[in-house]
């Protein structure tokens, strides 16, 4: 093997080992982003959930109002 080639090979080799390091830090940052946007779906769900509880809750109140104008006498 000449040393030409030799230089060729080491050159090929560096910019696999540079390219498989930018590939794990985007695959890292890509994971971060991923667990980011997990936690956040996480917390737009569980205030959905407190949102719907709250609907309901003054749904039954205004059910019950409602039924306390409907027993009036009015006449």
């Amino acid at each position: 093997m000449d040393l030409d080639k030799l230089e060729q090979l080491e050159l090929r080799v560096e910019r696999l080992v540079e390219q498989n390091q930018r590939m794990k830090k985007d695959k890292a940052e890509a994971q971060t982003r991923l667990q980011q946007r997990d936690a956040q779906c996480k917390s737009l769900s569980d205030r959905i959930q407190r949102l719907e509880r709250e609907r309901a809750a003054l749904r039954e109140r205004l059910t019950k109002i409602i039924g306390q104008f409907e027993h009036l006498d009015l006449s």
